[in-house]
């Protein structure tokens, strides 16, 4: 259930959204990872990492899944907050009230739980958002 979640939240993030475009990949040249990003990558970059799943079984058989997952921006000081913003913004718009195609389940339904500040940490700015996807097993 929780590699069928991380792949339908990376296929999101990296989708074209039309015109062979996506604001998010274009604000962080394609640098979207799952969990960690290697090391030396350059900034800016979005992480996303799932913090915990849970399961529901119904009489039926079917199975109800909710997982809480994290997304991290992080961007250079110099370029500035905004910068670092508008990556948060591209992120949740791609995310928040979307439905995800998520492999053996109906569909996936993202909600943002809190958009994270702009912290400064050292020589970089980061956000954590929180979202939660519900997904019900077909």
């Amino acid at each position: 259930m929780s590699q069928q979640f991380v792949k339908a939240i990376y296929t999101r993030l990296t989708a074209d959204t039309g015109g062979s475009t996506n604001p998010l990949r274009t604000l962080v040249s394609d640098r979207i990872y799952g969990f960690e990003a290697p090391a030396q990558t350059e900034l800016p970059l979005v992480l996303f990492s799932l913090d915990d799943a849970q399961t529901e079984r119904f009489f039926d058989g079917k199975v109800k899944s909710v997982a809480r997952f994290t997304v991290t921006c992080f961007g250079k000081s110099e370029a500035g907050a905004n910068a670092l913003l508008s990556i948060d913004t591209a992120a949740f718009d791609l995310l928040d009230q979307q439905e995800l195609a998520v492999t053996s389940h109906d569909r996936g339904i993202v909600q943002n739980l809190s958009r994270g500040a702009v912290i400064l940490q050292g020589e970089f700015f980061q956000i954590d958002s929180s979202y939660q996807i519900v997904g019900t097993s077909t």
